[in-house]
């Protein structure tokens, strides 16, 4: 039972790194910008964590010692994740899972804002990413506030030229 989930566990992990490769693979390649836009080019790296943050969303959902509270945000945002209905569609290559990602990452946001310092260490110690969890979080704030101010001018350029 135990080599069952062990070989499960290689499996998925080969997947997500084959998946991780083709993107960076794709970027490289300038394929990525031809099929999406430039736009994306923000979120390629970012979108390398989701399962990351998958990851520790059930974590934190399933530990006893998190709040009812946290565990509602994080119910909402793992929701939105597998819900059918989404701002951008999940089958469209890459910039479907990009308000994924964000959803998520707002809502994980949100809850270290809260200072909670148990929290805080739950999140440490159940991060299965690479990199710090707390500086990628801020940074792809940073860079969904800088999009987010950069859409309205868009926007108004765009119906501008159409009229």
């Amino acid at each position: 039972m135990e080599k069952s989930i062990a070989k499960k566990s290689e499996v998925y992990q080969d997947c997500y790194q084959n998946v991780r490769k083709k993107i960076n693979r794709w970027a490289k390649d300038g394929k990525l910008i031809k099929k999406t836009g430039k736009w994306t080019d923000y979120f390629i790296q970012y979108l390398l964590i989701l399962p990351d943050l998958v990851h520790l969303m059930i974590k934190l959902l399933v530990d006893k010692e998190i709040s009812s509270l946290y565990k509602s945000y994080i119910l909402i945002a793992l929701a939105y994740l597998v819900s059918p209905i989404d701002i951008i569609p999940d089958f469209i290559p890459i910039t479907g899972f990009v308000d994924d990602l964000l959803v998520m990452v707002i809502i994980l946001n949100k809850i270290i804002n809260s200072q909670d310092k148990n929290v805080l260490n739950k999140i440490k110690k159940y991060w299965a990413g690479e990199q710090d969890i707390f500086s990628q979080v801020k940074e792809i704030v940073s860079v969904l506030n800088e999009l987010s101010s950069r859409i309205p001018k868009a926007l108004y350029n765009f119906i501008k030229k159409k009229s």
